[in-house]
């Protein structure tokens, strides 16, 4: 019974560490993925893509599906184009990649919302289809980022960079930030989707244990650490009886008890 009761504690103490770690990282990557989403959808709006240098021929910066061109009155910059609108796009490789980007920013936004639905279905299940969509969202933003340098070549584009721009050829412009950032959100959704299938098949490890019967669910989350650190069984302290020294010469254990004789005085003074 004891060696019985040894091995439940001792799985008691590892599965207990290892939700426990399990939760950590699911924090981790829970706060990661809004991140990652904030950071894909401003790389989606922003029209700082690709923009002129101080050896261009002309000023101005465009995105996926705006191009923004100083104003000859104002020297403000207009930004033209929209989203919803393919129309006003430049060309069909830009609207490609709008297209592509745009549901990358769409499935995180999606992510994000799911993470409400920790509590009201399996982890494990919702850590899959986060998976999923984080890995499409990987794809997605990968086809983006290789089918926008095609639509370079357009007469908006020779104005700014010059007359040697083309299909994948920025003449005298340079890549901007919202591109690069684009391009590392390809390996960051890459990575936060390996990262939420391992959860999940780590997930359904600590419920194959809760299931078993060897720990409960309630015994696993109220479980006390410091109370697993001490698995020995306790001892009682040790008590040694000293012999009491009293007036009459005899020697008497402090747990016996004196009977008074008739007209003998008490050993203690009063």
């Amino acid at each position: 019974m004891a060696l019985q009761r040894y091995d439940r504690e001792t799985l008691f103490f590892y599965a207990y560490h290892f939700n426990k770690n399990h939760r950590a990282i699911a924090v981790t990557w829970a706060v990661l993925s809004i991140v990652f989403c904030v950071l894909t959808c401003l790389a989606f709006a922003n029209p700082q893509w690709v923009g002129d240098t101080k050896e261009s021929i002309g000023y101005g910066h465009f995105g996926l599906f705006s191009i923004c061109l100083p104003d000859a009155a104002t020297g403000e910059y207009k930004c033209e184009g929209h989203f919803s609108t393919f129309s006003t796009i430049n060309n069909d490789y830009f609207r490609a990649s709008t297209v592509f980007v745009g549901l990358s920013a769409i499935f995180m936004l999606v992510v994000c919302a799911s993470l409400i639905t920790f509590f009201c279905f399996k982890k494990g299940y919702v850590f899959i289809i986060c998976g999923s969509l984080e890995l499409v969202t990987s794809i997605f933003l990968f086809l983006g980022c290789v089918i926008y340098p095609s639509g370079w070549e357009n007469d908006e584009l020779e104005k700014i960079c010059g007359p040697d721009s083309g299909k994948y050829r920025m003449g005298d412009c340079n890549i901007r930030w919202a591109y690069i950032l684009a391009i590392i959100g390809i390996f960051d959704a890459a990575i936060l989707a390996v990262l939420a299938f391992f959860l999940a098949s780590k997930r359904a490890k600590i419920e194959m244990y809760t299931n078993s019967g060897a720990v409960t669910k309630s015994e696993l989350n109220g479980f006390n650490s410091d109370a697993m650190s001490k698995r020995s069984m306790p001892i009682q302290p040790a008590v040694v009886a000293v012999p009491v020294v009293h007036p009459d010469g005899r020697d008497y254990s402090e747990y016996s008890q004196v009977q008074r004789r008739p007209g003998s005085q008490s050993n203690f003074n009063l």
